[in-house]
């Protein structure tokens, strides 16, 4: 039997069980209710800073949707002097435009998850002063505006402080809101850059109120235009079927005189009697420059079917065919995996020409080759001439036209010495080949006469443009005898064929060729790298960046 004092020991150790255990029950629940105020705010942070990472991600991805959208626009339309952005939604911009325009403005919006994002594009029209891109041709600047709302509370995840405005907003202002805010570059009641930046030139400078919390990113697009330069003699995309086995595909510099040929007595320059000045094409074993420019008559064929007669000097690449080196037929490589395709040609925009009939002589008066003197033909099927207008200056002995042919070209045309013509056409051609008479000389050419153009290749001062017809449509280049041409051809949906014992001096770009007889093709070396403008192929992006401020 316990004595009393065990008892009292028992019954003290049982009520101080009893204290630990209420302590513990207590620590259990001071712990848990840190750890819930903790897990709270983490995930009410983590919430916050979740939305406005998203927000900021898709802010980015609006801005280059609608830079897409702006870069489209200006697609639609190639070589074009006015381009007035009125369809589809597209409006002329307030003023002042974020340049001295003109320019326009478009708003999508309603996009994204819950239709939370939106865009607003300009497009400001731009000319180039330093002579890159001819003046005639405009480059766009694309400013892209993107929004994402944000949802949630309006404050930043590392603060407490909810965003209320007032002294902390003031237009331009460094303090443009609290911390973090101006950091994520988040508006929760004004825009923070129209406050400070107005359009983004500096006009207009605003306290801009915002519907809903938000995340805005700007990224800017440089569109510049894409000029076509002819890289090799002959390019097609459907077929090629070459000259006869006495002729053949080769090239030429016409830049650099060559030394008389008697094994190749085929006369480059000979059109001025007594002057004594004969240049040679092809081979010619006394002159080593004259060997290495024969060379570069490249033939590129977009499909399988290639069929060839003489020699090509040069590389040949199709897409698919079976070509391979046979002797000594091709003097370059040979590629049968390059896939290609030719952009069709549009309309240039006529604005200004003067209204022409064949059967009478015009007159280029221009010496400005960014902006040539314009006629407009409903088809031209008697005998032209374009005359120089400038040849009594001899400061500026040079002029320059741009011929539009609503239609058939059938008559002959006769561009005068110092004429640089450009001949568009949405009709057939079907000339003979002296029909195409173009006075002009080579650089090479070793007595100058007044008016003689030395900047150029002779061929460049004959310019055919072949404007691409309806999607399914094909145009008809032919030129039969007799004479020789000295021309470059541009048609993309041409079907383009040359007849008889003649040579052909310039370069070819078309749906097909085909070339019978003996004819010879000599491609200048001259025309590779240098653009011929006024024909615009397409456009291209050439410069991105993300306004950070």
């Amino acid at each position: 039997m316990d004595s009393p004092t065990n008892e009292m020991k028992i019954q003290a150790q049982r009520g101080n069980d009893g204290n630990i255990l209420l302590c513990a029950l207590c620590t259990i629940v001071i712990i848990s209710l840190i750890g819930a105020n903790v897990l709270i705010n983490c995930t009410t942070r983590y919430n916050v800073t979740a939305k406005q990472l998203k927000g900021w991600k898709e802010a980015l991805y609006a801005a280059e949707a609608g830079g897409d959208a702006g870069f489209d626009e200006v697609r639609k339309a190639l070589d074009p002097v006015n381009l007035p952005f009125t369809a589809d939604g597209w409006t002329t911009a307030p003023s002042p435009a974020p340049t001295p325009g003109p320019a326009w403005t478009k708003t999508i919006s309603g996009f994204g998850q819950g239709d939370s994002l939106s865009t607003t594009v300009t497009i400001d029209k731009l000319i180039d002063n330093t002579g890159t891109i001819p003046s005639v041709i405009p480059y766009y600047r694309i400013r892209a505006i993107g929004t994402a709302r944000l949802y949630g509370l309006p404050r930043v995840s590392l603060s407490d402080q909810l965003f209320a405005g007032g002294p902390n907003f003031v237009t331009n202002s460094a303090s443009r809101g609290v911390g973090d805010t101006l950091l994520r570059k988040i508006d929760f009641k004004y825009d923070h850059f129209k406050a400070t930046y107005g359009d983004g030139d500096g006009h207009n400078p605003t306290l801009s109120s915002v519907a809903n919390p938000q995340v805005i990113r700007r990224i800017e697009l440089i569109a510049v235009p894409k000029f076509y330069a002819f890289s090799g003699a002959l390019r097609v995309t459907n077929q090629f079927d070459g000259p006869g086995s006495a002729g053949r595909i080769d090239s030429y510099n016409s830049a650099s005189p060559t030394n008389p040929n008697p094994s190749s007595p085929k006369v480059i320059d000979n059109d001025t009697p007594g002057a004594g000045v004969t240049s040679y094409y092809g081979p010619n074993p006394s002159n080593p420059t004259n060997l290495a420019d024969a060379h570069d008559g490249d033939v590129s064929v977009g499909s399988s079917t290639f069929a060839e007669g003489g020699p090509i000097w040069g590389d040949v690449t199709t897409n698919g065919a079976n070509v391979t080196h046979s002797g000594y037929q091709i003097s370059g490589t040979i590629d049968n995996s390059v896939p290609f395709a030719i952009p069709p040609l549009n309309a240039p925009d006529t604005t200004g020409f003067a209204a022409a009939n064949g059967g009478a002589d015009i007159t280029a008066a221009s010496a400005d080759p960014n902006a040539p003197t314009g006629f407009v033909y409903p088809q031209l099927t008697a005998p032209v001439t374009i005359k120089n207008g400038n040849a009594s200056n001899v400061l500026t002995p040079y002029a320059f036209a741009k011929i539009v042919v609503h239609g058939d070209i059938t008559g002959k045309i006769t561009v005068e010495r110092g004429v640089t013509a450009q001949i568009f056409f949405t009709g057939n051609l079907r000339v003979k080949a002296g029909d195409l008479d173009n006075q002009n000389v080579d650089e090479g050419k070793l007595i100058p006469s007044v008016g003689d153009d030395y900047t150029v290749s002779r061929v460049a001062h004959m310019q055919f443009y072949g404007i691409s017809p309806a999607a399914g449509v094909t145009q008809t280049i032919e030129i039969t005898s007799s004479g020789n041409v000295y021309a470059t051809f541009y048609a993309p949906s041409a079907d383009i064929s040359i007849a008889g014992d003649r040579d052909i001096f310039g370069a070819i770009v078309g749906r097909s060729f085909s070339g019978g007889g003996d004819i010879g093709f000599h491609y200048d070396k001259k025309l590779n790298g240098t653009s011929i403008s006024g024909v615009v192929t397409d456009y291209q992006i050439a410069s991105y960046v993300e306004d950070v401020r």
